[in-house]
């Protein structure tokens, strides 16, 4: 069994994260809030579309997003706590375990499968290398396209998924 690393996972999510807050920003949508030293941050907000919910919540988890409003029960909208640079250079080893991987999984599979079939426009360039070719769950044509391999997904991350009590990213303990 080959896993990508929760790192990589997290990585892409970020990823997406900054796409999404470049896209507001070229549409006019884009939203700024103070952070908590009271300076104005650019923010992402998921709208509430139930992949973005999922990574979301994976990033919050991880002390890569931090939640705007935390107690007015608005969950969408978010400041970055790091860049992609930082992202890269984090250890996020500490969350390194196979149910997280699992959390994390799901969370990709929700966000950015569509069938088999991967929408490279919102994958970073390191997908390929960070994730495609160290994941078992992926597989590369002859002609560079990269397939999800649903029944490998199931296989190995629902199987795991459907007896898991707690559903969300958590540091190793011990």
């Amino acid at each position: 069994m080959r896993n990508a690393t929760v790192a990589a996972l997290i990585y892409e999510f970020l990823f997406d994260v900054y796409q999404k807050m470049d896209h507001d920003r070229r549409q006019g949508w884009s939203q700024s809030s103070p952070d908590k030293s009271n300076s104005p941050r650019e923010v992402f907000d998921h709208d509430f579309m139930g992949g973005r919910e999922w990574t979301s919540g994976v990033l919050e988890s991880v002390g890569v997003l931090e939640a705007l409003r935390p107690d007015s029960g608005y969950r969408g909208a978010f400041h970055p706590l790091i860049t992609l640079d930082e992202c890269a250079a984090a250890d996020f080893s500490k969350f390194e375990s196979f149910d997280n991987y699992c959390v994390a999984m799901f969370s990709f599979e929700y966000q950015f499968v569509d069938a088999v079939k991967i929408n490279p426009s919102m994958l970073s360039p390191r997908f390929v290398d960070a994730i495609a070719l160290q994941d078992d769950i992926f597989f590369i044509k002859e002609d560079g396209n990269v397939v999800f391999d649903k029944s490998r997904f199931e296989e190995k991350v629902m199987a795991r998924w459907r007896s898991m009590d707690v559903r969300v990213i958590h540091p190793k303990e011990g």
